[in-house]
């Protein structure tokens, strides 16, 4: 199996409501994304899926995200912008990507990072 990964990175703030410790209170982030696709096969071109092409989609899809207040941006503005979310939808956002375009690829995880040792993951397993 090959696996190929994009990552970008975004500044954004939020509070986790109800949250028992310091992250309830207004604070920033600069997150970082990662999305992992993987294909039994490379195309003729040697490649499972041009770089810049899945970093195109990675950037379309955490673009609404950069330099705002999370929980004021759909979805979080119903559910809490935690990271585990945040893989979730940016997850979700690249799957519809992924079969609107046909690409011959399965998005394994999307990997969302709140700072260098925090991170949480979101998978179709």
């Amino acid at each position: 199996m090959y696996r190929i990964a994009v990552t970008r990175r975004f500044d954004a703030a939020h509070k986790l409501k109800g949250h028992p410790g310091k992250c309830a209170q207004l604070h920033g982030h600069s997150w970082v994304v990662e999305a992992v696709l993987i294909s039994r096969q490379t195309g003729s071109d040697g490649m499972v899926l041009d770089f810049d092409k899945a970093g195109v989609a990675l950037s379309d899809a955490v673009a609404s995200y950069d330099h705002v207040y999370l929980n004021e941006v759909p979805p979080f503005d119903s559910e809490p912008p935690t990271a585990e979310n945040v893989a979730r939808v940016v997850f979700m956002r690249l799957i519809e990507r992924i079969e609107r375009e046909s690409w011959p690829v399965k998005l394994e995880s999307v990997t969302v990072w709140e700072s260098e040792g925090a991170r949480a993951s979101f998978s179709s397993e």
